[in-house]
């Protein structure tokens, strides 16, 4: 018996995540404060990330995780579909992102999701809001959310060495846990496998 089998509560796919997320919705929809709450923290920095690698400044980015919120609120029983949350979330931050960028170019403003869809069909590849950095950004949240669920160490020395705008170097990674430099190789690699088995099955 290997290990994910003996503690299936250490896995975490994309499908696991989904499982999660309807979850999640349900107790929102009971009113579950503690359930809202979890919901923020899980998808804040994807909705976040999505108007700031469009350009726009940190302050319409929190004003666009705010409405996005407000929306998911206001549509939280209206929902068919709470294990696809995250595609949901995805595709209201890109409406309201690209809502304000054509507000500020004074253009025609799409008022329906799918008059949205038809004017992000026409958008080039390299895009700020192009399909691909949005499966990048999707790709790197659950990687963040799979990171919660390793142990202490492993999830300091990989947020240490990965995550941060300037990777920390070994010795600063050895400093902040405790251990010899010529330790954090090794720990780093066990650790990386762990993350490769929460992320698939």
């Amino acid at each position: 018996m290997n290990a994910s089998s003996q503690n299936p509560d250490a896995e975490l796919s994309a499908k696991d995540l989904e499982k999660s997320d309807a979850e999640l919705i349900k107790r929102c929809r009971r009113g579950e404060e503690s359930a809202w709450n979890e919901l923020v923290d899980r998808y804040q920095r994807l909705i976040i990330t999505i108007p700031r690698r469009a350009g726009l400044s940190e302050e319409q980015a929190a004003d666009i995780l705010q409405e996005v919120f407000l929306t998911l609120f206001e549509k939280l029983d209206a929902i068919e579909q709470p294990d696809r949350i995250r595609s949901w979330i995805v595709t209201t931050a890109k409406f309201k992102t690209w809502g304000v960028i054509r507000g500020q170019k004074n253009l025609y403003s799409p008022e329906t999701e799918e008059e949205m869809q038809a004017e992000m069909a026409k958008l080039c590849d390299n895009s700020p809001l192009a399909d691909e950095i949005l499966v990048e950004l999707e790709q790197q949240h659950l990687i963040r959310t799979a990171l919660q669920k390793l142990e202490d160490r492993c999830r300091k020395i990989l947020s240490m060495i990965y995550l941060r705008d300037a990777a920390a170097s070994y010795a600063e990674v050895a400093a902040e846990i405790g251990v010899g430099e010529t330790s954090i190789s090794p720990l780093r690699a066990r650790c990386l496998k762990k993350l490769a088995k929460i992320l698939t099955k």
